[in-house]
């Protein structure tokens, strides 16, 4: 979503680079094993700074968790110059 935003490819350089500022799940039921699993994403809010992503996770048509991270655009100063993570 923060390439689309800025009109760019993914994977163009430089890379964006984020930081989690918060992460919520709610667990609201055991997740099956054994079972496909979906995750639903979705991008709540996008600013030039921060990105608000809620997403749920579904096994057997039932709703198992469901969270929420914001992530905000790392600063310049702690990006490494030599473009290695």
């Amino acid at each position: 979503a923060a390439y689309r935003q800025e009109g760019r490819e993914m994977d163009t350089q430089p890379p964006l680079r984020f930081l989690t500022a918060s992460l919520h799940v709610d667990y609201l039921r055991p997740t099956p094993l054994g079972v496909p699993l979906e995750i639903r994403g979705k991008v709540e809010e996008i600013k030039e700074r921060k990105v608000v992503v809620s997403s749920t996770l579904i096994a057997e048509g039932e709703i198992c968790a469901q969270g929420k991270v914001v992530a905000v655009k790392m600063p310049e100063h702690l990006v490494p110059k030599d473009g290695k993570d």
